[in-house]
This record gives structure tokens, sequence and C-alpha cells, in this order.
């Protein structure tokens, strides 16, 4: 399996080295969002920590390929049109699963449990995708395709609490019905999902089987899904829990990347 790990990350380019001049390239890229669209020569400096002298030559060589523009009469910049006809060339097919399927099934097989996905529809939690690590006992709690409440399971809770404070209220005071006493262990619990970034539940399920999940989310933090496992106690317990949980924030990490760009 160690061979055929080393020969698929050949396969991929992750042992050829990097141009590093369309890393800082694509560093600049990324300075620019929906809350700071237009950026001075400074803050771009600051945001990607490049010196000033590369970031001009790269601005300008980026600004002469359509893909930044610059305004003339106050000298800041933004991004251009041009990216959006690159955005155009991106397959439909490209989809949130597509882009971490194989990671959520290498991930099923490293940790010995069953992987989910799952994502925020509406007032529900959808199951997007499952995978079996090949245990002898697997999890089939939850099939692709169906819905859970936000108060049911792992993978919902960490959805809920990593979702827009807004919207978390409104499901909170709305949809899920609970009492006071069933509202106020639950924001206990999403609160400290929030603050450790993963929660684990023992026994919910069933005796003896226990939960892991941890949020997926993109480089500004916005909220893509939810990655979560299920399998017998003993995976999450001590330094189990601890190697499982290093394990789903490893394949998270991967995942982030490989999402990047992803319209939500």
């Amino acid at each position: 399996m160690a061979d055929d790990a080393v020969k698929l990350r050949g396969q991929q380019g992750a042992t050829l080295p990097r141009v590093r001049s369309i890393s800082r390239a694509v560093a600049i890229l990324r300075a620019f969002s929906q809350a700071h669209p237009h950026r001075a020569l400074n803050e771009i400096v600051r945001e990607t920590g490049l010196d000033a002298g590369t970031t001009r030559r790269i601005l300008v060589t980026l600004r002469d390929e359509g893909l930044v523009f610059q305004d003339p009469s106050t000298g800041l910049y933004s991004a251009s049109a041009g990216l959006l006809e690159l955005a155009r060339a991106v397959p439909e097919s490209l989809t949130l699963i597509n882009l971490v399927d194989d990671r959520l099934h290498q991930l099923a097989k490293d940790t010995q449990t069953t992987i989910y996905l799952s994502t925020v529809d509406r007032d529900v939690a959808l199951c997007q995708a499952c995978h079996n690590g090949g245990q002898a006992i697997e999890v089939r709690w939850w099939a692709v395709g169906e819905i859970r409440t936000f108060d049911r399971g792992t993978g919902p809770r960490v959805l809920l609490a990593h979702m827009p404070e807004a919207e978390r209220e409104r499901i909170l005071s709305g949809p899920l019905k609970l009492d006071p006493g069933e509202e106020k262990a639950l924001r206990a619990e999403i609160a400290r999902a929030r603050e450790k970034g993963f929660i684990v539940k023992h026994d919910e399920i069933v005796e003896g089987i226990s939960a892991m999940a941890v949020p997926l989310l993109d480089d500004h933090g916005r909220l893509l899904g939810a990655i979560s496992s299920g399998g017998l106690t003993p995976n999450y317990v001590g330094a189990a829990q601890v190697d499982h949980l290093e394990k789903m924030q490893t394949a998270v990490a991967d995942m982030r990347n490989a999402v990047r760009g992803l319209a939500i």
C-alpha cells in the first residue's frame, strides 16, 4: 500500500519542485476577496509577505495578461474580468463530492472506520458520500441521500456549529423544535465543537460505537461540509483518538487544497 501511495503521488506531481513565481502570483490573486476587492500595493505586500518590488512586477504582469485591473485614478488593484473567462473553463463535473471523494475513500481505509461527507441542505443535514474502510463492523447509520436534523450525529452538529451565526440561530430557534433543556445542551456542545475544531460522541447510535466529525472549510473560513467517521469505540479514546483526529485533520487539509476556487 505504501508503494502504491508513493507511485500515485509521483503520477500526480507531488514530488516535483514548485515554480516559485507562479506560487507568488497565485498568492497575489488570493489577496483579493469579496471583502477586499480593491487593494493598494502595500496592502498586497502585507497580505502575501512578498517584497514590494516582486509584488509590483507580478501585478504588472498579471495586469498585462488581463487577470488584474489597476484603476488609473486611484492606483488600486483588483481582480479582472479575465479571471471570469478562466472560470468558465472549469468543468461542471468539478463538484465538491468529485473533488474530495478519493480522499474520503482513503481516509476510510486509513482509519478503518466508516467515513461520511455531509452538507447543509436548508434546514437539515444531507449525507453526500459514505465509504467503509473495510472493518468487520460497518456503521450504516446514514445512507447517501438521507437527511438528519442538526441535533443528531456528529456531522450534523459540526455543520450547525460552523454555519453563519444568523442561520444557526434561525435553526436553533425554529426547525429543531427543542425544549429549553435540550437547546441549552446543544448550544454548549456546538460551542465546544467550534472551540476545539472537532466533536466526539460515544454510544449515541448504539452501545460500543463512537463517532467523530471535523468541519471542511474553505480558505476564507466558509463552511463547505462536515467530515465524520463512525466505528468501534476503542478507535475514539485515549491515544487512538488523538491519532484518529490527526488523520482526519490531515485529510481535511488535503481536501481544502483540492476544493480551492470551488463556488459555494
